[in-house]
């Protein structure tokens, strides 16, 4: 893309820059995006690095250019100086009315909330927590009485046969029970 001889450095100065510092130098002055295989070759190109040296570097110097927020790749692995691209900035929002829109509060009960807590009698969440406390208590020994009963009955192995009439005499049963 860029001609080769369109950099022009000093020898001294190019000894001096970093990788990254001397693609976006080599950028600047041509003011042309580059192809990243062609920046690189033109890197290595001033440096007088060898393909072994570049090799090791390859890898750097793309890492490089791709976290500095001086690059930008504009796609097909080309790169070019963000600067060069305009950013999209979001539109201005104008207004038809010079009337701002205001929400007012219509819940005006927020206020009241509080009040409310403080007048409930903690009484009767205390009876409701003992209730609670006590079906666990029962429910719990129900629980403990039954892993009794299976411990017993491990070894036994009793095969019981239920015929369609008990099966549905106890579905019926349910269902009278639901009729309440």
């Amino acid at each position: 893309m860029a001609e080769a001889h369109a950099v022009k450095l000093d020898p001294e100065k190019v000894s001096e820059l970093s990788l990254v510092d001397l693609a976006f130098v080599i950028l600047k002055q041509t003011n042309k995006p580059f192809l990243f295989s062609d920046l690189m070759q033109t890197v290595a190109r001033l440096k007088g690095l060898t393909p072994t040296q570049i090799n090791e570097v390859i890898a750097r110097l793309y890492t490089e250019i791709n976290i500095d927020g001086r690059f930008i790749c504009i796609g097909n692995n080309t790169w070019g100086l963000k600067r060069w691209y305009p950013t999209d900035k979001a539109p201005e929002k104008s207004s038809t009315s010079g009337k701002k829109f205001v929400r007012k509060d219509i819940d005006e009960d927020d206020d009241d909330f509080y009040d409310d807590e403080e007048e409930e009698s903690y009484d009767d969440e205390d009876a409701e927590v003992d209730t609670f406390a006590a079906a666990f208590t029962a429910v719990d020994d129900d629980a403990d009485a039954a892993d009794e009963e299976e411990e017993e009955f491990e070894g036994e192995v009793v095969e019981v046969e239920e015929t369609e009439e008990a099966e549905e005499e106890e579905f019926d049963s349910y269902e009278e029970d639901e009729e309440f």
